[in-house]
């Protein structure tokens, strides 16, 4: 079975954005018809910035990389 890492998830963990903030951001996504990534929306809406962008993600590709 595959481990799936959200990114949402992993910017919860390091504190960055909270739980009602990725709805918020999910909301904007769904209105757009998902054609911007969550990140993106996020750093829109100006809950996070490129660089804990750039760490979430990174951290979500390693545990991707090493279950």
């Amino acid at each position: 079975m595959e481990n799936i890492f959200h990114l949402g998830q992993i910017l919860i963990h390091l504190g960055v954005v909270n739980h009602n903030q990725i709805l918020e951001a999910r909301r904007h996504q769904i209105k757009t018809n998902n054609q911007k990534r969550l990140g993106e929306i996020l750093i829109e809406l100006g809950y996070i910035t490129e660089e804990e962008l750039h760490r979430g993600l990174s951290i979500q590709q390693d545990l991707k990389n090493n279950p």
